[in-house]
């Protein structure tokens, strides 16, 4: 798998949604939120990006949602506007496959950055580049840890 150093990520307009989840119906609430983008009036101008917070239990995680949108994102209680997110001096590796793998994949950039002796800066961000079918065994993300 290959692994790319020094990028730099930079997002503007996004929703941020915070909600607990079942780890395995992440990316089907991803999806459920790009379809319905519309009630909004806003459309999706780029990949979705999802930060796990801290594990519920076995099952649930509580995520960060960021949906970057073109449009005029209006105050409310279910979600937050955030102007701008920012990652500067990434590692990212692709993983493809089920979301179920996704912590193997993990495990290889976080042996890569130790190998490199970086200092990860910031906690995973999972940039979701194809979402794959109900059962995602063909999804796509992204893997995005900032070092300093």
């Amino acid at each position: 798998m290959q692994i790319i150093e020094h990028q730099d990520i930079q997002l503007n307009n996004l929703i941020s949604y915070n909600t607990k989840v079942k780890h395995s119906d992440i990316l089907k609430l991803t999806q459920y939120i790009s379809d319905n983008l519309h009630v909004l009036d806003l459309k999706k101008n780029d990949n979705i990006i999802f930060a796990e917070k801290d594990h519920v239990n076995d099952e649930m995680v509580n995520v960060e949602i960021l949906i970057p949108v073109k449009g005029k994102i209006e105050k409310c209680q279910e979600y937050d506007y955030k102007p701008i997110f920012k990652l500067n001096n990434a590692v990212i590796i692709r993983h493809e496959g089920n979301l179920n793998d996704l912590p193997q994949t993990e495990n290889i950039l976080h042996n890569f950055i130790k190998e490199h002796d970086f200092q990860a800066s910031t906690q995973p961000y999972y940039i979701v580049v194809r979402n794959g079918t109900i059962d995602s065994d063909d999804c796509i993300i992204d893997i995005c840890i900032g070092i300093g």
